[in-house]
């Protein structure tokens, strides 16, 4: 079996006056192996952006796993042959 890694994101949840419960914002292309104080540092680079607060933030990342004890797909069979005129 192995695992691939494919994609990563993060989404900050930002609190203001205009959204009291939060609102999420997300990005894309975000590295492997992204470490907890990136993620602070951008959030700060957000924050001195907009108003208000960044008070949570998710890391997502999606993998692809080659599961080599799953049994292959097989292959279709071949349409018949024409008959011959």
């Amino acid at each position: 079996m192995q695992k691939d890694w494919m994609k990563s994101n993060v989404t900050y949840t930002l609190v203001n006056e205009d959204h009291k419960k939060g609102v999420k914002h997300s990005f894309a292309y975000v590295t492997e192996n992204v470490t907890a104080e990136k993620v602070a540092s951008f959030a700060k680079v957000l924050e001195s952006l907009i108003d208000g607060n960044i008070t949570d933030a998710s890391v997502s990342s999606t993998d692809h796993v080659e599961l080599s004890d799953a049994p292959k797909a097989q292959p279709a069979p071949a349409a018949p042959a024409a008959p011959k005129a």
